[in-house]
């Protein structure tokens, strides 16, 4: 292990590698601030060109993406109250209210700081965990393997969707869409044209779900630009300079990191809810005379050091159990795809040079992250102000290429505006895309584990029943009937009445 951590290290260093993460930086930092734009947006519309790179090359681009953009879109939710994504809805609350008494500086060097640390516990916890983790899903079979995918499935549905419906929903429809074609039976289903024998081209189909229905969006609701005093940005500050600093808030930052790993590491959490709730946490624990509601740096702190710490950790279960922890992992794990290495217990084993180069490149891409927003964080939040009628169709230009360059097909191009088209459709209907990606991802993974499971076992009762599935199964019965019984007492009327 420790010979694979330094050949890791040794090949992140590589001019490539750290060309395409100081590039991944500079973009996931744009597509970060600018609200209405996300990482995932920038990940699927830049995911064909890491087909021209190596693998780890192209995962290290990938990331380093991910990671920035989930910071910088802090930057826009302190300057202008408005989070350049969801997970940083959280630092919006507190780091606003800084900025409006003219500490937009602290409040950004706060959210920097605390960014790099959650990173890096992440980054640390994915090298520690993930061998460990990916050993113990070798002594899986087929029923265990559909437990798991199962649980993964049902974790995302309750707890990312917001509404178990309608993340059955969409669940439903991403398995629809990923039963096209050759079925592992061999049969052949859905496909109206010979183009759709393999099934639907996964990486057009998340270009279309992923940037399309967000440009259309800001079309729908004639966005243009934010406008905004942005003069406290100039205002000097020396926040976390001094040892004072550190001592004071370091239980804040540290229990923030580890409620992120945990959340990350856990499918279906994610940034956002590890934001929320160590928001909730420090707001929680803070003592007489705190300043929430007025601006307090624990509440930029908190959500920041948490959802950056959810980042690398959501990583944990995508590469060593194929099952994705955040919608971003989905596309991590498509580039990996695509050079023929299929994530799961046996990724370790089979390219562990790869994976190790990966590991240590979160630690170099958190430590370029915060070179750079120390340094540009003033330019970046001046850039949320351009104007999103030049950004939108350049970003929709550049889709559309990659969408066709991955096969040098217009099939492609097609494919990616009807999904787009579906996408956008579906969002009006308030059906969250994370579960149907991530049925669209397991879907065949997890035909394959039933069809073997029987098989093997005779029986899929006899499968269900192994102990680990059966726990597995329990699991994800009792992640369901959480979700349900806290949904009903949410619409109970006690609670009607208290939110009136």
């Amino acid at each position: 292990m420790e010979h694979l951590i330094a050949q890791g290290f040794l090949h992140v260093f590589t001019l490539g590698n750290l060309a395409a993460m100081v590039f991944g930086v500079t973009i996931g930092m744009i597509f970060g601030a600018i609200p209405g734009l996300s990482g995932a947006t920038a990940m699927t519309m830049l995911l064909p060109l890491t087909f021209v790179f190596r693998a780890d090359t192209g995962v290290l681009f990938l990331i380093a993406i991910w990671n920035s953009a989930v910071y910088a879109g802090s930057i826009a939710a302190i300057c202008l109250n408005i989070p350049g994504n969801a997970a940083a809805a959280a630092c919006a609350i507190e780091g606003h209210l800084l900025a409006q008494r003219g500490l937009a500086r602290r409040a950004l060097r706060a959210s920097i700081v605390g960014a790099t640390i959650g990173g890096f516990a992440a980054a640390a916890a994915l090298m520690l965990l993930s061998p460990p983790l990916a050993a113990m899903a070798l002594t899986f079979g087929p029923a265990e393997m559909f437990g798991l995918a199962l649980f993964g499935m049902a974790a995302v549905v309750s707890l990312a969707s917001g509404s178990l419906v309608r993340g059955t929903i969409g669940m439903l429809i991403g398995l629809l869409i990923a039963s096209v074609g050759t079925a592992p039976s061999g049969d052949i289903r859905l496909v109206v044209t010979p183009d759709l024998i393999n099934g639907l081209p996964m990486i057009p189909t998340l270009v279309g779900f992923f940037t399309v229905p967000v440009l259309l969006e800001m079309v729908l609701h004639r966005r243009t630009r934010v406008a905004v005093n942005l003069a406290s940005l100039d205002q000097p500050d020396t926040f976390l300079l001094r040892l004072s600093d550190w001592t004071t808030h370091w239980f804040t930052i540290a229990k923030s990191a580890v409620l992120g790993v945990f959340l990350g590491v856990v499918p279906g959490h994610g940034p956002t809810i590890a934001s929320f709730i160590a928001f909730g946490e420090a707001r929680r624990t803070a003592k007489p005379g705190h300043e929430f509601g007025r601006g307090d740096i624990r509440g930029v702190l908190a959500p920041e050091t948490a959802a950056n710490a959810a980042v690398f950790s959501s990583l944990v279960p995508a590469l060593t159990l194929g099952i994705p922890g955040s919608v971003d992992a989905v596309i991590v794990m498509a580039a990996l795809t695509m050079h023929g290495m299929i994530p799961g217990p046996m990724l370790l084993q089979s390219s562990g040079d790869v994976l190790y180069t990966i590991f240590a490149g979160a630690f170099v891409a958190n430590t370029l992250m915060l070179i750079f927003a120390l340094t540009c964080a003033r330019l970046i939040a001046r850039v949320t102000r351009a104007p999103l009628a030049i950004l939108a169709p350049i970003i929709i230009v550049f889709a559309m290429v990659g969408a066709f360059a991955v096969n040098g097909d217009m099939f492609d191009v097609y494919v990616a505006l009807a999904t787009g088209l579906f996408g956008f459709a579906l969002r009006l209907l308030r059906v969250p895309l994370p579960p149907l990606l991530l049925g669209l991802i397991l879907g065949g993974p997890i035909e394959t584990y039933f069809l073997q499971a029987t098989v093997l076992y005779n029986s899929i009762w006899q499968a269900m029943t192994r102990p680990i599935c059966a726990a597995l199964v329990l699991l994800t019965l009792a992640t369901i009937g959480y979700t349900l019984i806290k949904e009903l007492k949410a619409r109970s009327p006690e609670a009607e009445g208290r939110k009136a």
